[in-house]
């Protein structure tokens, strides 16, 4: 296996930040659009509900997609700088030289930040619904998290979706 060269290190840290700026632009679309839904939830149109939890999950599948180029890129500079195969992005921030460091920093503070806001949205959300918002069944459960379809019980009570879904990668 042939050295790594600065050159290819630098490629490497470009392509990073690159792919850092993508999956921030997500995140601040999804806390936007959390937002909207928490906005939603606490008025009387519930039927926006439904296209609010759509434009969530499309874009949480979108974040997960450049999520993976995220760790792939990681991995190869993580081997490249000797460091293993998963650094934090703190890790990586201490190692690369500039301009690189800085601009990976200013990506951890914004993810951080974004993540908090996010964890603190969807909690609010899901204390609003559980005071009693009166939803459909398959809002609720996706509102909760449950991958499938939800519906309602025998007795008639909302089936609630137990799966808890992960927006953020606490490894950073």
């Amino acid at each position: 296996s042939s050295m790594t060269s600065a050159r290819d290190v630098d490629e490497m840290l470009a392509d990073l930040t690159r792919t850092l700026w993508q999956q921030r632009r997500l995140l601040e679309r999804v806390r936007y659009h959390m937002k909207v839904q928490e906005l939603i939830l606490a008025g009387t149109d519930d039927w926006m509900l439904t296209f609010a939890v759509n434009d969530v999950e499309g874009l949480l599948r979108a974040a997960s997609e450049v999520e993976a180029a995220r760790v792939e890129i990681t991995q190869d500079l993580g081997f490249a700088f000797g460091l293993g195969a998963n650094p934090s992005l703190q890790t990586l921030v201490d190692v690369a030289p500039d301009p690189f460091g800085t601009m990976l920093d200013e990506h951890r503070v914004a993810f951080l930040e974004l993540a908090g806001e996010i964890t603190s949205i969807s909690l609010n959300g899901r204390a609003q619904l559980q005071r009693g918002l009166d939803l459909t069944s398959s809002l609720t459960a996706a509102v909760f998290g449950d991958q499938g379809d939800g519906g309602y019980d025998a007795s008639g009570s909302v089936v609630r979706g137990s799966a808890e879904r992960h927006l953020v990668d606490r490894s950073l």
